[in-house]
């Protein structure tokens, strides 16, 4: 009687097996056109174009022992032997940026290595060089080492970003090979700190960044570059993550693979920041005061003098020196900005355009702002940079710098002719700080000065 129950069960299963097309019907297949969402197409069209990037050091590395162990015959201990050889220091991704090997990617990744792998997203592997590297904006620019052609991503316009609109982010985080996100634009022309430094106009989106996917691209949905992925709001990302905006990207990669180096605009006015209003959160003075202006410089040829306040430039109003001197920085050679200004009670605007920083000038700067003149000078060895004059009142008088005094370094960079001076101290200036090597007899100290 019991097992009629059970017999029961087990035939209702069985039909129900062998008409489940009825039971359950599994509908139309769904056609592939209708999931190739722009997503998709953009990730289709794009993914061949990122790259990994596998920074590799010339480090120690130990041998091992001849015994195989670190205890010789006698029962001694061996001296550890090591030889020369490479480490992969830093692994970050990167994206190919024309069809004939050029890879933009973040400073951060590269500038520990002493050669560069860079993996195809087919599964090569490509040696690269690297052409030139702005640790202030964090960027660096590598050429593949092949003469084929490769995909290339189309660049964008991130100065026509909307705020809300869609992006997709695709990189190497955690060593995972051509990882997609998508999110939106959270903000633009974003400062944030970093540590003990501000960084400024910088894109957020809240797709999700990662470790590794430092260096990656951040496309439009049209799959157009609008940025390089570059940093995170602390050690867990969270929903916020920051990228280079491409046009600030575009002229610094131009400039690195033209020139070898990025060329500043330089207006020839230093700026201070406003004292705070009485309640008002800092950097919120609204604007910069002009506390010096460079003879016979742009500045000084359009008008600018010292105690103008700037209340806008190009109609932005700067939230203090520091971010003053950025925007200028930034300023493409041959550009101009318009500054608003407050003159006592006057207000008006002027247009300063931008030249060359060349050498000569650099030498100028330091001398006019830190206050040493330098010239080249024999000593036992070769040739050394002397401190030929100390201009009275200075910065440099006020820490006792004097002449006869040698300068050995700039800003970590070793120099013993003006040629070299030059070149580190234009490098100096796009951090903003001049930091020198003097010494004096046997004893030597690193002096920093403000070079805006």
């Amino acid at each position: 009687m019991r097992a009629r129950p059970l017999l029961a069960a087990a035939c209702l299963l069985a039909a129900a097996a062998a008409g489940a097309r009825e039971v359950i019907p599994r509908g139309e297949p769904t056609p592939a056109a209708s999931r190739r969402t722009p997503v998709v197409a953009a990730v289709e069209r794009i993914r061949g174009a990122v790259v990994n990037v596998a920074a590799e050091e010339l480090v120690p590395i130990r041998v091992p022992s001849r015994q195989g162990g670190d205890v010789d015959i006698f029962g001694f201990f061996e001296r550890p032997r090591y030889r020369k050889g490479y480490a992969v220091t830093s692994l970050g991704s990167g994206v190919i940026v024309s069809s004939d090997g050029y890879v933009l990617t973040n400073n951060h990744v590269v500038e520990r290595g002493a050669r560069f792998r860079v993996g195809l997203v087919d599964g090569r592997e490509l040696t690269a060089k690297l052409i030139g590297t702005d640790p202030s904006s964090d960027l660096a620019v590598l050429r593949l080492e092949t003469r084929e052609r490769l995909p290339a991503v189309p660049i964008g316009r991130s100065e026509e970003l909307l705020i809300g609109e869609t992006v997709i982010a695709i990189g190497n985080p955690f060593g995972l090979a051509s990882t997609v996100t998508t999110g939106v634009v959270s903000a633009v022309h974003r400062n944030f700190k970093a540590g003990d430094r501000t960084l400024f106009d910088f894109i957020q989106t809240d797709a999700s960044i990662n470790p590794g996917n430092s260096g990656g691209p951040l496309l439009d949905i049209e799959g157009r570059l609008i940025g390089i992925n570059t940093a995170i709001l602390g050690d867990r990302s969270a929903g916020i993550g920051f990228a280079i905006p491409i046009d600030r990207a575009r002229r610094i990669a131009e400039d690195l693979i033209q020139h070898g180096e990025v060329r500043e605009g330089y207006l020839g006015a230093s700026v201070d920041d406003l004292p705070a209003r009485e309640g008002a959160m800092p950097g919120t003075s609204g604007g910069v005061q002009v506390t010096g202006v460079d003879p016979g410089s742009p500045a000084e040829r359009s008008g600018l003098r010292r105690g103008d306040v700037v209340e806008a430039m190009d109609g932005t109003v700067p939230a203090g020196a520091e971010e003053f001197r950025f925007r200028l920085r930034d300023l493409p050679i041959g550009a101009s900005v318009r500054l608003d200004l407050r003159r006592g009670q006057q207000r008006l605007s002027v247009t300063v355009p931008a030249v060359e920083l060349t050498p000569q000038r650099v030498e100028q700067l330091v001398q006019r702002r830190v206050g040493v003149a330098l010239e080249e000078a024999r000593a036992t060895g070769g040739v050394v940079l002397a401190i030929r004059a100390v201009t009275k009142g200075t910065p440099a008088a006020k820490v006792g710098l004097q002449k006869g005094d040698l300068v050995r370094e700039v800003n970590g960079l070793e120099v013993a002719t003006l040629d070299e001076f030059r070149r580190a101290a234009a490098g100096a200036r796009r951090t903003g700080q001049l930091v020198l090597l003097v010494q004096r007899g046997y004893a030597a100290e690193r002096i920093a000065f403000d070079l805006d």
